[in-house]
């Protein structure tokens, strides 16, 4: 079931990643196109400003020539001859023509009378403030493209050739040599084109008086291929990181659970093989103390503890033998104040023996509690064992023994350097020990917390470790 339920984990793991990455990469997508149309109006547009150029010079041209036909029609002719950029000219005072060139155009002449006639034709013709009146701009109608000026109170006209506008509009942007794609059109009639077509366009609408030209951009897409090769070799490129690191994590986290195993077992035969001569030294232990049993003291007392403590390990041993299952625990009432006194005179000399001193404080007077007395000598055992293994500067241990409410409090600590509190968990594993300087050239499993935990819970209690300043200190906390 956890199987599956990891390989479930990695597959969603895999499709959101990957669902991630596409979007990225559309999203990359859809900014370079953008890119690409915005480009292509920014271009268009400059187009567009080079064809008004043109228009606006003529207008300033224009201009000038509109003061020197002031009242002056033989410079009107004049101009007719010479000018090539001009076809027509008129001038109108009021609602009367003074000047008309080329009266046998009849198309002309009407369109001249109609402005006569009504001059907001052309002085109306955008929307201006109604106080406001211009006074020139371009009149536009069917072929005839007209500039016009007020001076005073007439209204001079300057038809221009379109011909002669095309070829200079061909001319001028000849002149600039652009790289861009793209085609002028005067109504259905192509004027310009230049570079190639593709599948991408933009068709803009000249201004007026040139609103029936049509300019058409192409621009090509930009070359996604790439993109979305390289999008994709991103994501099956991260995706196989990740199962790397997932393939490693798992390649370590089985070659740790093949390690404790084989110390397990390792543990369990040695654990086996110590059985027999902890018998043999019970059973001589014993017979010592019924050869010996009249010698003066502490002789009897030396081989009490001797053969108690033979008999103890080999309940130990059985214990690891039967790590991780539950033990036969044997509930009585139990002192634990004499059994603090017993382990107190135990762990007296080997203490000692790495100059540490023991010392009872706080001590209840016959604190007696329903519980297994061996399992509560195991964990005290492996507290102790632990301060005298990694406790040694800190010069003396403390064990002590209290109430508090309805629990019974028994504490060993030491004064030595202590554990990093982010690791204070990580103790408890099986065959975990910390990599610092206090345990380095200290032999040990890694189980023995392991075990006392396990203990404490069988016990219905809980063990619970606090680092002191300085040192550590372990709590067995059963329930009276």
């Amino acid at each position: 079931m956890k199987k599956l339920t990891t390989i479930l984990t990695l597959l969603i793991l895999m499709i959101f990643i990957s669902y991630l990455g596409w979007r990225s990469v559309e999203h990359e997508v859809l900014l370079r196109e953008n890119n690409e149309t915005l480009l292509a109006k920014s271009r268009i547009n400059n187009i567009n400003l080079l064809i008004e150029s043109l228009l606006n010079q003529r207008l300033s041209y224009l201009s000038s020539l509109s003061s020197q036909i002031d009242n002056n029609h033989d410079e009107a002719e004049h101009l007719l001859e010479v000018e090539t950029d001009i076809k027509n000219i008129f001038i109108i005072n009021k609602n009367k023509i003074l000047f008309l060139s080329d009266f046998n155009d009849s198309q002309w002449h009407k369109l001249v009378e109609s402005i006569a006639l009504d001059n907001s034709l052309i002085l109306n013709l955008k929307d201006y403030d109604e106080q406001f009146q211009p006074n020139s701009g371009w009149y536009q109608n069917y072929d005839h493209l007209i500039y016009w000026f007020k001076v005073s109170d007439d209204i001079i006209g300057f038809e221009l050739s379109t011909i002669k506008l095309t070829f200079d509009i061909i001319n001028l942007l000849d002149n600039q040599s652009l790289d861009d794609n793209f085609k002028l059109i005067n109504s259905d009639k192509q004027i310009y084109s230049n570079g190639k077509t593709f599948e991408n366009e933009i068709t803009e609408s000249l201004k007026y008086p040139l609103q029936n030209w049509h300019l058409t951009y192409y621009y090509s897409s930009p070359n996604l291929v790439n993109l979305y090769i390289l999008g994709i070799g991103g994501i099956v490129l991260f995706i196989l990181v990740l199962f790397g690191f997932v393939f490693y994590g798992y390649r370590e986290y089985t070659r740790t659970l093949r390690l404790a195993k084989q110390q397990v077992t390792f543990v369990g035969q040695v654990s086996h093989e110590f059985k027999t001569p902890l018998t043999n030294i019970a059973l001589y232990s014993e017979m010592l103390s019924e050869y010996l049993e009249d010698e003066p003291a502490p002789i009897p007392d030396y081989l009490q503890i001797i053969s108690a403590e033979s008999k103890r390990l080999t309940r130990l041993i059985q214990n690891v033998l039967t790590f991780n299952k539950p033990n036969n625990l044997n509930i009585k009432p139990v002192n634990l104040t004499a059994l603090l006194k017993q382990v107190y005179l135990t762990f007296k000399p080997i203490l000692a023996a790495k100059s540490l001193q023991l010392n009872l404080i706080n001590i209840e007077n016959d604190c007696i509690v329903n519980t297994d007395a061996d399992s509560v000598m195991q964990i005290l055992n492996n507290f102790l064992s632990n301060a005298e293994k990694y406790a040694s500067k800190g010069k003396q241990v403390d064990l002590s023994l209290c109430r508090s409410g309805k629990q019974v409090v028994i504490t060993v600590r030491d004064y030595g350097e202590g554990v990093a509190t982010h690791l204070l968990k990580q103790i408890f594993k099986p065959f975990y020990r910390v990599s610092s300087s206090i345990t380095e050239g200290v032999s040990g499993t890694g189980i023995g917390l392991t075990i006392a935990n396990q203990l404490a819970k069988q016990l219905q209690g809980e063990i619970k470790v606090v680092n002191q300043k300085p040192g550590i200190a372990f709590s067995l906390i059963l329930m009276e």
